[in-house]
């Protein structure tokens, strides 16, 4: 099956919220240093790291903690991965993340 590569530019500041949304109930924004915060203790509720997918705009992340999904930004930006590995690279740094990425295509 062939892939589009012909998307028109999207504005990522505005095109996010619509396009890479995954499913589950919504929890609060968290800038990344509030994600690492919250995966930086042992003991404390497991956070796992959601990855949106879309073609034309790259990989959106989303933590999931007690079924709640917080959009994750930098700089008052969703933070955009434009491959998997560069998600990877920023994640493997998040201490106590839980090992299990959780990757949304459903957008692809």
């Amino acid at each position: 099956m062939a892939r589009n590569t012909h998307n028109p530019p999207v504005d990522v500041r505005t095109a996010v919220p619509a396009l890479l949304v995954p499913q589950g109930h919504n929890g609060d924004t968290w800038t990344f240093k509030q994600f690492c915060k919250a995966c930086d203790t042992p003991d404390a509720r497991s956070v796992q790291a959601v990855l949106v997918a879309s073609s034309s705009i790259g990989f959106s992340l989303y933590a999931r903690q007690d079924r709640r999904l917080h959009r994750i930004t930098l700089n008052d930006c969703s933070m955009i991965f434009r491959t998997i590995e560069q998600a990877l690279d920023t994640l493997a740094d998040v201490p106590h993340l839980a090992p299990e990425i959780a990757i949304d295509t459903t957008n692809w």
